[in-house]
């Protein structure tokens, strides 16, 4: 065998891919039952209290078990990290107060519609239209929206119309990254979104709630577990795994957290299986499979839906 690159179909190369598909299956099962924990969190803590002290939470510890990344981070970086950590304020605001009116489940399938709005923001900021095959997936995953959302009077509850702005904040936050990620490191951008975010909360929340830290030790022990599973864990294995295996699959196995998050809503009894939630959340799934699945028309990849680190 002549020298060069190892051959992506050897074994050893072959279960590095496995185990990083394995471990992002983790994380997308840690975001689908973070929806259930943060929907009985914020009855206690209120979702913007709960915001703040999750982000400086994670804030602190990504720069705790990071201190050489910290001390690498240039003005540019912080800069990257500003326009990220805005549109993560957003998504995580819009989301989390969105849940007060909604399921985990339904929450969880319209978060996922980010990977669906990502081509068209792209298309909007490069002029690349994403082809056929993606309108039709983003009309197939809208179609499903109404089913899960669309009540009599074809009005939309107010818990949905938020998650669906936080869907948008996720979207522009993935496409953002897309373009950043070529110019600096994973974890960099990891470090300076979430502490951008965290400074966002620190200056906002006081306005709008009464930060407080007396909401007992089920209340904290979901900021903890959240702050650790959905952005340390998250970013440090999505940082890792983007070495083994394809952004494709990374980001159609992340995409998965919806179907778990309404796994663990009905588990917990907060979703109800109706019809209207089996048509919309697997119209939802298969949009997103046909966005991601379906090659983009043109040269290159139609937008930078799989840019990493994601968060949630």
């Amino acid at each position: 065998m002549t020298g060069g690159p190892a051959s992506p179909l050897l074994p050893q190369s072959r279960r590095r891919a496995l185990l990083a598909d394995a471990a992002l299956l983790t994380v997308a099962i840690a975001w689908g039952f973070n929806f259930v924990v943060i929907k009985d969190a914020i009855g206690a803590t209120g979702p913007m209290t709960y915001l703040f002290w999750r982000h400086i939470v994670a804030a602190v510890l990504l720069v705790a078990i990071m201190p050489r990344t910290v001390r690498q981070t240039t003005r540019r970086d912080w800069i990257y990290g500003g326009v990220l950590g805005l549109f993560l304020f957003v998504a995580f605001a819009t989301q989390t107060i969105g849940l007060q009116w909604t399921t985990p489940g339904r929450n969880g399938f319209i978060t996922s519609l980010d990977i669906v709005m990502v081509p068209f923001l792209y298309w909007i900021v490069a002029r690349r239209s994403p082809g056929w095959a993606q309108i039709g997936g983003a009309v197939v995953a809208m179609l499903g929206f109404a089913f899960l959302s669309l009540h009599g009077g074809l009005g939309v509850g107010r818990g949905d119309l938020l998650t669906l702005i936080a869907a948008l904040g996720f979207a522009a936050q993935i496409t953002a990254t897309g373009f950043f990620a070529p110019r600096t490191k994973p974890a960099v951008l990891a470090l300076t979104q979430i502490c951008a975010a965290a400074a966002l909360f620190i200056v906002v929340t006081p306005f709008v709630e009464h930060i407080s830290i007396d909401f007992g030790w089920k209340g904290w022990l979901a900021i903890v577990w959240t702050a650790v599973s959905g952005t340390i864990y998250g970013f440090l294995i999505q940082a890792w795994a983007q070495k083994s295996t394809s952004s494709t699959h990374a980001v159609v196995i992340l995409g998965l957290e919806g179907l778990f998050a309404a796994a663990f809503g009905l588990a917990f009894g907060m979703d109800v299986l109706t019809w209207r939630f089996v048509a919309g959340a697997a119209l939802i799934l298969a949009g997103v499979l046909v966005i991601e699945l379906v090659p983009s028309r043109g040269d290159g990849p139609a937008a930078p839906v799989a840019a990493m680190p994601r968060a949630d």
